[in-house]
């Protein structure tokens, strides 16, 4: 094998662990965003029949803890993102 696949191969595994690092940290966003959109939708029946509303606090706070403790994780899945791309890239320049 020559540098150009140690290359590809080293930018195919930074790719791997970085996409994983994304999709760990944006299924947590995700959750967050979910259970604080339910607990709207649920005010919003109960507001429109007329039923007693039930209060839910500390949604917003568990939004932003969410998007605060996962920016560190989606910011290093992102770089390990673009430097996999660019080893795999490299490595098909060199190839020619």
């Amino acid at each position: 094998m020559n540098f150009s696949t140690y290359l590809n191969f080293i930018g195919l595994t930074i790719n791997i662990i970085g996409s994983i690092f994304l999709a760990i940290s944006l299924n947590k966003i995700i959750k967050a965003y979910n259970s604080s959109i339910t607990a709207l939708e649920h005010f919003k029946d109960t507001l429109l029949s007329g039923k007693d509303v039930l209060s839910f606090t500390g949604l917003d706070m568990q939004r932003k803890n969410a998007l605060h403790n996962n920016k560190t994780l989606t910011q290093i899945g992102l770089v390990m993102l673009i430097l996999g791309f660019v080893l795999q890239l490299v490595g098909i320049l060199l190839n020619k």
